[in-house]
C-alpha cells in the first residue's frame, strides 16, 4: 500500500495505537502478541536494506546473493527478538507523533516521543520512499541511538577479526550480537 507523505503521521500514529493495544492486552501469550506486532512491522520495515545499511554497502557489494538473503533472514530474526526484548518491558506508556522532518523527496524522520509518568524519551522513524513509493522505515533512533549504526559497529568489529560465515554463525545462536538493552 503506498503511504502518500501527508498520510504519514496518521499512519504511524494508527500503527502505534494498534501495537501499544496489542501490548497491553494481558490476555495475549509472549508468542501471540509477537506474531501480531510483527504483521504490522513487517509491512512497514524494509528489513534488507537494515540489513544492507548494518553490514555495509562494501560488505554487502561482496556477497553473492545467497550470502546476501541468508544474513538478511538472520538479521532480520536478531531484530525482532531485540524489538521484542524492548517491546517486553512496555507497561503503559504513551507514544505520541511531534514531528515530521522532510530531509530530502525520498526521505523522512518522524519523531515520536514516548511518555512514562514525567519523562519523555524521544524515538525517530526514518522513513524512504521504495520504488513502489510506500513509505519504509529503514533506521529506528532511539534516545539518540540508531540501531542500524550500532549494529553496524558490532558486525564491523566483528569483522576485522572473523570471517563473514563466521557471522552468520553467531547470528544463528541465540543472544549473540543482539543489541545491549539501552
Amino acid at each position: 500500500m503506498a503511504i502518500q507523505e501527508a498520510e504519514i503521521s496518521s499512519f504511524m500514529q494508527t500503527n502505534i495505537d494498534l501495537s501499544t493495544s496489542i501490548l497491553r492486552d494481558k490476555k495475549l501469550q509472549k508468542a501471540e502478541r509477537s506474531e501480531k506486532l510483527f504483521v504490522i512491522f513487517d509491512s512497514i520495515f524494509d528489513y534488507t536494506l537494515m540489513a544492507q545499511l548494518a553490514i555495509g554497502g562494501k560488505q554487502w557489494s561482496s556477497l553473492s546473493p545467497e550470502k546476501q538473503a541468508e544474513f538478511t533472514k538472520l538479521f532480520e530474526q536478531k531484530l525482532k527478538t531485540s524489538y521484542m526484548e524492548k517491546l517486553d518491558l512496555y507497561t503503559d506508556e504513551k507514544i505520541v507523533i511531534k514531528n515530521l522532518e522532510k530531509i530530502k523527496d525520498t526521505r523522512i524522520h518522524l519523531t515520536t516521543h514516548l511518555m512514562k509518568n514525567s519523562e519523555v524519551y524521544e524515538i525517530i522513524y526514518k522513513l524512504y520512499k521504495d520504488k513502489n513509493n510506500s513509505w519504509m522505515i529503514y533506521d529506528v533512533d532511539v534516545l539518540g541511538v540508531s540501531i542500524i549504526q550500532a549494529y553496524r559497529t558490532q558486525f564491523a568489529d566483528f569483522l576485522s577479526k572473523e570471517s563473514f560465515d563466521k557471522l552468520l554463525e553467531k547470528l544463528k545462536q541465540p543472544d549473540e550480537l543482539v543489541q545491549k538493552k539501552q
